[in-house]
């Protein structure tokens, strides 16, 4: 819990203790008020969030109680009493089952600036839309090298974004700073494109996203519409995705459906990805943006989880501008075979793929698929070059924000490592990636034998057929 969250806690403690003994009456009256100004204070401050409702509820009643004339009997103190702190028990609860998470701090040079921008893409037609014709429409959030500024701290999700469990998220506040000043010292930046996953949100890695903006990188991390959870436009529409199950349940489908529902959404997003691209090349031309001069497109990276790792990989199969990609725990179905040489590409995995095992006729569909794509994964890595990272006790959600969501893993969903370990590990690894791919800095994360995080071990395979990992060809 937060400062003035704790204290609000005490403050109701403490006065329902004393108005429930009735030997200092004007105590509890003037810990109620106190209270009720710390909840002021709290709402202004810190923000107000449902998890708190039962305490501010608290404060009402005992405020009530103790200035109510001929509240000095015995059995409606002890009501009151008992009320009051019944109710603070259950903010206190769930506020420690869904806290008021924080992220962890960036470690690079620069403060993190953040902006939201929406496009439209006139020249594809939405074929997802409900009704009507409609142009693709995409929102995209940049995380980015910033100036010192005082602009205010960006909120995780806007309120509209968020639905009403979730509705706190628009009260957390990030490390980034609302559309700071675009740094200018060590530009052009390397634009890295980031893919959620299935069915995710574009703010579901910004442990990540982050990080890399304060490492010198502008990441543009992109709501797929229509299979992004909710995405929210300026306008006042909120789309809701449409996905597809198939990708999340596979046993009710078939391998054969999976791999051409997947193929179909995956030209989708390259699509993206390319556009999005080239818009920021068209702000960094522009001589009026903010951003003139300061991107550079011609040494892109991209990066995703699950799904959007798939993305990530076939869009730098296809876009020569994007040189380098990771996938963070995604099978790749045909994304890894579209792969050729000068295509750096990191995968990192929450076990250890058994790689190569042919799959029996009683496989189930989850099976059959995740064999075939750990050989083709095994036979692109040993073909082209690359890196495998294995991470001991991670799950699939790990690699996103989830982790942080509650210490309970049945609404987590992490595995056995903390979230703060294996946090540092992504980062640790992603940076190192993208420094070594885009920037030729080797900072040695990437030897196999370093071996910096003890519950990550690390494959490499060198580029071959003419290609070397980090060249500048395409």
């Amino acid at each position: 819990m937060r400062p003035l969250e704790m204290l609000l806690v005490f403050l109701i403690a403490a006065a329902a203790v004393f108005l429930l003994t009735g030997r200092w009456p004007r105590t509890s009256g003037l810990l109620a008020a106190v209270a009720l100004l710390a909840a002021v204070a709290h709402a202004v401050f810190e923000g107000a969030h449902w998890q708190m409702i039962p305490a501010y509820a608290a404060t009402a009643i005992l405020c009530l109680a103790a200035w109510k004339p001929g509240g000095g009997r015995i059995r409606p103190r002890r009501y009151t009493s008992c009320s009051a702190l019944l109710l603070t028990f259950v903010s206190v609860l769930c506020s420690l089952l869904l806290p008021m998470f924080s992220l962890p701090t960036p470690t690079g040079s620069y403060p993190v600036g953040t902006s939201i921008l929406y496009f439209k893409d006139a020249a594809r037609i939405e074929d997802a839309a409900q009704a009507g014709v409609s142009q693709r429409e995409l929102m995209v959030q940049l995380w980015y090298p910033a100036q010192p500024s005082h602009n205010r701290l960006a909120r995780y999700r806007e309120p509209r974004e968020t639905n009403l469990l979730s509705s706190y998220q628009s009260v957390l506040r990030t490390n980034s700073r609302l559309d700071a000043p675009v740094a200018h010292a060590g530009a052009p930046f390397p634009v890295i494109l980031f893919n959620h996953a299935w069915r995710g949100r574009r703010t579901n890695d910004t442990f990540l996203t982050e990080e890399l903006a304060s490492q010198g990188y502008v990441v543009a991390s992109i709501d797929h519409t229509y299979n992004a959870s909710l995405v929210a436009f300026p306008d006042g529409r909120v789309v809701h995705g449409i996905a597809t199950n198939d990708i999340d349940a596979p046993e009710s489908s078939t391998p054969e459906r999976v791999r051409a529902i997947w193929n179909r959404e995956l030209a989708k997003w390259v699509a993206d990805q390319r556009f999005v691209l080239d818009r920021l090349e068209a702000m960094n031309r522009a001589a009026g943006s903010p951003w003139f001069g300061l991107l550079d497109t011609e040494r892109a990276g991209a990066i995703g989880h699950s799904f959007g790792g798939a993305a990530a990989t076939a869009v730098c199969a296809e876009d020569r501008r994007v040189r380098a990609a990771v996938n963070m725990d995604g099978w790749f179905f045909d994304a890894i075979r579209e792969r050729g040489p000068n295509q750096p590409l990191l995968v990192i995995d929450a076990y250890t793929a058994q790689a190569g095992e042919t799959p029996t006729s009683s496989a189930t569909v989850e099976a059959v698929l995740d064999a075939v794509d750990s050989a083709d994964t095994e036979a692109s890595l040993r073909r082209f070059g690359g890196y495998l990272l294995s991470v001991k006790g991670a799950a699939h959600e790990d690699f996103t924000d989830q982790p942080l969501i509650s210490p309970l893993r049945s609404l987590s969903h992490r595995g056995t490592l903390p979230a703060r370990e294996i946090h540092s590990i992504v980062r640790g690894y992603v940076v190192a990636f993208f420094d070594k791919t885009l920037r030729g800095k080797d900072s040695g994360v990437l030897d196999a034998h370093s071996n910096p995080y003890s519950e990550a071990w690390l494959e490499a395979w060198p580029a071959s057929r003419g290609a070397s990992i980090g060249s500048d060809g395409q």
